[in-house]
């Protein structure tokens, strides 16, 4: 989807619990091995113990418009996406609570389920429909997860996926903001739902024939799938931001970032998927984060606005994707 009308990017924060559950203690209570935390993206995880997810992303948007100075009444549309395993996560409607707690009083709220790519689904949706409608001005993105009901140790699925606790929230809008989004291509694979994940995620793992467990979840059995998705939103973000020539693309964009998962997953699976141009672009974000569940690509976006990544001109390409199977890549550009 080429964005004609200029949306940007005015706020993005992440928000984390203080509580911390480090590879060290997983390792010395046996739930993997050393090597198992040698290849995870991050060397500990927030928790968030009795925190329901959506207040989580109640405080990351409360955060989120106090950075850029909006009133939450202002707001006209709410985007929720939650993670919380083994329950349904209370209240009945979590996108509602979040926006009538936050004071959103008279936005259009809605919750999606897209796992892991619920955050980048929350950015298409608002961006698509503030291209429909002028009268859209300001769109709140937020995700949330607690996975502390995981019927099984959060690092068992290390080096692939460690989930942490917290919260992302994003806001768009039409005047100032740093970013301006170019461009959002969507693809997907429904087909794979049936063999990815290998199982159901937050229900018990099954036990490994021998060995220790180190693609529980099957990534290594999608591979195919997964890049197929990967590489067909990538190249209609790219060339609907005018970067379908790799020459320009790598001129334009400065950095690549997708989930927050092992280095393994990464390389394999994004990596492989991206133009040969823009490999080396990739960077790594999450050390001390984990998997956040839907909200890995709002993070990253939080990540790239905190640490000033790009300079003025430069673009950035962020890819999200979530079992079933979708993926997400949206381009921005820094003003």
């Amino acid at each position: 989807m080429k964005v004609e009308r200029t949306i940007r990017i005015a706020a993005a924060t992440t928000w984390l619990p203080d509580e911390r559950y480090p590879s060290t203690s997983a390792v010395a209570a046996g739930a993997i091995t050393a090597e198992q935390a040698s290849g995870a993206a991050c060397s500990e995880v927030p928790v968030g113990a009795e925190m329901p997810a959506w207040w989580m992303g109640w405080q990351a948007a409360r955060q989120c418009l106090a950075t850029h100075g909006v009133d939450p009444a202002e707001i006209d549309f709410v985007a929720y996406a939650g993670m919380t395993p083994g329950v349904e996560e209370a209240p009945w409607s979590p996108a509602h609570r979040l926006a009538r707690v936050l004071g959103a009083s008279r936005a259009v709220a809605i919750g999606l389920a897209q796992m892991s790519n619920g955050g980048a689904a929350g950015i298409g949706w608002a961006t698509t429909l503030m291209q429909a409608d002028d009268s859209v001005r300001h769109a709140l993105c937020t995700t949330a997860g607690n996975f502390g009901a995981l019927p099984y140790d959060r690092w068992r699925t290390a080096p692939a996926t460690v989930f942490g606790d917290g919260a992302t929230a994003v806001l768009l809008g039409r005047g100032e903001g740093p970013l301006v989004v170019r461009s959002i291509g969507s693809a997907g694979r429904p087909l794979l739902e049936e063999t990815f994940p290998a199982f159901h995620p937050f229900r018990p793992l099954p036990e490994p024939v021998s060995g220790p467990q180190t693609d529980a979840l099957g990534f290594a059995a999608n591979l195919k799938g997964s890049r197929e998705v990967i590489r067909e939103a990538v190249e209609i973000a790219l060339a609907d931001a005018g970067l379908g020539d790799e020459d320009t693309a790598r001129d334009r964009i400065a950095l690549v970032s997708s989930n927050r998962l092992g280095a393994q997953v990464t390389d394999q699976v994004v990596r492989r998927a991206l133009p040969r141009a823009l490999r080396d672009r990739y960077r790594a974000f999450g050390t001390e984060t984990g998997h956040l569940g839907a909200g890995d690509l709002p993070a990253n976006l939080a990540d790239i606005l905190a640490g000033d990544l790009l300079g003025a001109g430069q673009c950035a390409l962020l890819i999200g994707t979530g079992a079933g199977l979708t993926a997400c890549a949206v381009v921005v550009e820094r003003d």
